[in-house]
């Protein structure tokens, strides 16, 4: 029962659940929570050793400007075109902040990242839902909805589905209010749409270095955006939201662009290896463009598959809403990681 000190908006909200974390060094199979199967570059490993000296008493840069200008050099903006969260969901949480008012609208569709709608309970605005059809699609009913802000994420989550980049650009130029273009998974995908940003003062784009830069544990989330929104950002978010630590950890992570490429190519090459398995064993999903495939389990429940996996410690994603109940995400993880969560699949399906 919620506590009666809890404000009215948040009595009967459903938080957003992440993926179960189980103790570190024990033997699990994690495959649940969309985390790199290789380690992050050794050069970060460096960097956060050298921090981690007699300068942790002092504050971090409350900018973190070392941070925001490897950024901006790697992508080819200013430092003034980039903002800085704590972790990508920390960035979200900031665009709430600025661009919604108590009582506005905010628009995304279902299914996506699932983090949005008691986000929307927290801020008292109002969450604007758009279904997305079979092909998980939106039409035009959310491109055209006149909300003041509106999360697109692409690839989207759990779906692992990319969207047209013609699709989204004309998302951007129709609609009223802020896009805040959710790009986390965009490194296993095609390309980017960063390019967008330069057209559009109304687009964000949101990255983060959890998935493709083997850092889910540092936290770190940053936003590209003309220098209007990054300054309407930076003026809710909280005081030195990054600490010394996670601002060496960005930079050394940027600059290593060929380890970088390295985690991508392994994903990318082991998640089709995956997909061509479950497809033999009769799972059925779509292509996957991002670092998990999300797959329905033939003749028997996702969740019953889920629970069996489990008990032989194989952890999986499981959905229990439409339109995706039923089905399993799974996190591309390492080959052996692959072998036995195979192994485990033809026991159970058997």
């Amino acid at each position: 029962m919620p506590s009666r000190f809890l404000k009215a908006s948040l009595r009967d909200v459903h938080p957003y659940v992440p993926g179960e974390q189980p103790p570190d060094g024990e033997d699990w199979v994690k495959l649940n929570t969309n985390e790199s199967p290789l380690p992050p570059s050794p050069k970060v490993i460096e960097a956060i050793n050298a921090a981690a000296g007699d300068a942790l008493r002092l504050y971090p840069s409350p900018s973190g400007m070392p941070a925001r200008r490897a950024i901006a050099a790697r992508f080819g903006v200013s430092p003034e075109e980039v903002a800085l969260g704590n972790g990508a969901d920390e960035v979200i949480d900031m665009c709430f902040r600025a661009f919604a008012t108590a009582g506005d609208r905010v628009a995304f569709c279902r299914p996506t990242y699932p983090v949005f709608e008691p986000m929307c309970r927290i801020h008292d605005v109002v969450p604007a839902v758009h279904p997305m059809d079979e092909s998980f699609r939106w039409d035009d009913r959310f491109a055209y909805d006149p909300a003041p802000l509106k999360f697109v994420v692409n690839p989207n989550s759990p779906t692992g589905t990319w969207a047209d980049p013609a699709e989204v650009e004309r998302l951007v130029e129709v609609s009223r209010g802020v896009v805040a273009l959710d790009e986390a998974y965009v490194d296993f995908a095609p390309f980017d749409l960063l390019a967008l940003q330069r057209r559009y003062r109304n687009l964000l784009v949101i990255r983060t270095f959890s998935k493709s830069y083997a850092l889910a544990g540092m936290r770190i989330g940053f936003a590209i955006g003309h220098p209007e929104l990054i300054a309407g950002l930076d003026a809710v978010k909280d005081s030195y939201n990054l600490d010394r630590l996670a601002i060496a950890a960005a930079v050394a992570a940027i600059e290593d662009e060929e380890h970088h490429r390295k985690i991508v190519d392994f994903v990318v090459a082991e998640r089709e290896w995956l997909s061509g398995r479950l497809g033999e064993l009769g799972f059925d999903g779509s292509a996957s463009h991002t670092n998990f495939v999300l797959v329905k389990p033939p003749r028997i429940s996702g969740a019953a598959v889920a629970d069996a996996l489990r008990e032989q410690r194989i952890l999986v994603r499981r959905y229990d809403l439409e339109p995706i109940a039923g089905w399993l995400r799974i996190t591309i993880g390492t080959r052996p990681q692959h072998e036995r969560l195979l192994a485990a699949l033809k026991e159970i399906l058997a």
